[in-house]
């Protein structure tokens, strides 16, 4: 029995990582694509390779664009509020469930944490489950905070204005790829020249 231990842990960790690789790939075949607008920063690690850490633009409402005569210091302290009570309704929440609204290309344009945006507008809208590591609205993020590349595609992956997330009816998230600002596939691997290695 103790010589067939190993082999029966084997065959539990290869079904264990098929069942993984499955659930991606349906979760890739069956769901939506979004687009959301990055600001990204781009450090390197000597164990990993080259990643990028990806910081996302989600557009939460905290502007006052209704009020156009108010002053700037009024405004200031309005988007102030607002920001700390998106804050509290995140607090403690790991994955808090949100709300998009995309454009006619399936950009985000403007992300709550409330269904009226589904309820209310005509546009395309879906749920989007976020990770939420500090409880501070700038630190939410879709899907995941950075992309690992093959090293020596900085250049290439600096150009990326969005990263395109496939997202299924429940708001789980994928990221997928990360594109330029016509929504157009970067294909930083195929312009590597990997007899050179650059």
């Amino acid at each position: 029995m103790k010589k067939l231990f190993p082999l029966i842990l084997a065959g539990f960790s290869i079904l264990i990582f098929t069942g993984l690789i499955l659930k991606h790939e349906n979760h890739l075949a069956n769901s939506q694509s979004i687009f959301v607008e990055l600001a990204p920063v781009d450090p390197r690690s000597i164990l990993q390779g080259d990643y990028m850490r990806l910081n996302y633009e989600l557009h939460f409402d905290t502007g006052s664009d209704d009020d156009t005569e108010a002053s700037s210091e009024a405004v200031g302290n309005l988007q102030n509020w607002k920001i700390l009570a998106l804050e509290k309704h995140i607090q403690n929440k790991a994955h808090p469930l949100s709300f998009v609204l995309l454009d006619e290309h399936h950009r985000v344009i403007q992300t709550r944490f409330d269904d009226n945006l589904i309820k209310a507008d005509s546009q395309t809208s879906l749920r989007l489950v976020l990770k939420n590591p500090s409880n501070q609205l700038q630190n939410l993020y879709p899907a995941a905070n950075s992309f690992m590349f093959a090293e020596g595609l900085e250049p290439c992956y600096s150009k990326a204005k969005y990263a395109e997330i496939k997202v299924k009816e429940n708001g789980l998230a994928l990221l997928l790829d990360l594109v330029d600002q016509n929504l157009k596939p970067l294909n930083c691997e195929n312009s590597k020249n990997w007899g050179q290695g650059s």
